[in-house]
């Protein structure tokens, strides 16, 4: 899956000098230190890394996108444990499921995937979540230390932005920049991750802010995380601006970021598929990983 999304990705750059920050290629190269360093706490703590992943059934069956964290895990030798609630159980016994994920296992991080089935789970679940084991920042406690604190780590995602835009070193400095998302702590987090690169960034636009094409218009770097497909025509932005699509819980490989319009007036885009998506599974193992080596 990822070498088809990262020859997808050379087919959007075809013809154009666009930079295409390729998350696929990106995760696989960064493999092979991950497993270095997975073997090296199994070598002083007797163990491997170890992650739990507490997620939500559908209707069809298992909880999405877990399968492949998991197989990203096994590759580099992360151990990992899940628990799948059942379609319809309610958020008390979502709470009762991780806390005997916490109990039952030596863990070196959890993870709680969303979507959740409704909203009443996030205050059931996130402050609960032991903050020595939050490698996602999710509980109340590491959200406000990421916000006030640069040395905490951010969210898995953010990392992810942030590494791409590391890696294919694109300077973000200085440029005039939107976040197109709805205000909540993911998000926040992510303007103050964008923030601390230089950006000089508004305020958060809504994705349903009728005014959005003429902020979009304004804007040097464009990060979108609406979670909904098609939600901006890449057309809508500027000649020579930088385009990342946060948005990966959309059906078919859609991102928030309609391509179809054509990117060759970009200078650089994190694009959807084999963007965001393998990078934040490679943060993921990543995070873990970075748990178990400050352990004693």
């Amino acid at each position: 899956m990822d070498d088809e999304m990262s020859a997808w990705a050379r087919r959007l750059q075809a013809g154009s000098s666009v930079r295409i920050m390729d998350g696929a290629q990106l995760a696989a190269r960064r493999q092979d230190d991950l497993h270095r360093r997975a073997l090296a706490v199994r070598a002083r703590l007797g163990r491997t890394p170890r992650l739990a992943i507490l997620a939500f059934a559908e209707p069809t069956g298992p909880a999405p996108y877990v399968a492949r964290k998991v197989s990203a895990c096994a590759a580099v030798g992360v151990d990992v444990v899940q628990h799948h609630v059942p379609f319809g159980a309610d958020s008390a016994t979502a709470r009762q499921a991780m806390d005997a994920l916490v109990t039952s296992h030596e863990l070196d991080g959890l993870f709680v995937q969303v979507p959740y089935p409704d909203a009443s789970f996030a205050a059931a679940l996130e402050h609960a979540i032991p903050e020595r084991l939050d490698v996602d920042v999710m509980s109340p406690g590491m959200v406000q230390r990421y916000l006030h604190d640069e040395g905490v780590p951010p969210p898995v995602t953010v990392s992810a932005v942030l590494a791409l835009l590391a890696a294919y070193r694109i300077d973000v400095r200085g440029r005039r920049g939107l976040i197109v998302a709805d205000a909540h702590d993911f998000s926040h987090m992510l303007w103050t991750a964008i923030a601390r690169l230089g950006v000089s960034l508004a305020p958060l636009v809504s994705p349903t802010d009728p005014t959005l094409v003429q902020h979009v218009r304004e804007a040097e770097l464009v990060v979108i995380a609406a979670a909904a497909p098609g939600t901006l025509r890449v057309s809508e932005l500027p000649v020579g601006s930088v385009a990342i699509d946060v948005g990966y819980f959309n059906p078919g490989g859609r991102g928030d970021l309609d391509l179809s319009g054509g990117v060759a007036h970009l200078a650089a885009i994190v694009p959807v598929p084999g963007g965001i998506g393998p990078m934040t599974i490679s943060c993921l193992v990543e995070r873990v990983i970075l748990h178990a080596e400050m352990r004693d």
